[in-house]
């Protein structure tokens, strides 16, 4: 899964109001996470789940943590999935974002 592009946001804000989709791109651009950061952190401090606290997934941070990324095995595995991962994060936080706005 690729990165959320700009004809993919421009999709999801078909049939907002232009205050709307300012609102949208304000507190999406808050709340998303770099892809490149998070493979930063899952390569130095992955071990420690520090890739998975900043994507936002407690549970698999603390597993992470106490067991020193299951013996180095998932510490390596999440070198190749961070950054699909922090994508699919980005596409459901920019989901939930809209949900909220087209009810309120």
């Amino acid at each position: 899964m690729a990165e959320l592009n700009i004809i993919e946001l421009s999709e999801m804000q078909e049939g907002l109001t232009e205050q709307q989709k300012m609102v949208f791109l304000t507190q999406y651009n808050s709340e998303k996470k770099d892809r490149n950061i998070a493979l930063i952190i899952s390569l130095i401090l992955g071990s420690l789940g520090i890739d998975r606290f900043y994507l936002g997934d407690t549970t698999s941070g603390i597993i992470k943590l106490l067991t020193a990324g299951l013996c180095g095995v998932w510490y390596v595995i999440d070198w190749f999935l961070i950054m699909n991962q922090t994508d699919t994060r980005n596409r459901t936080k920019a989901k939930e974002i809209l949900y909220v706005i087209k009810h309120k």
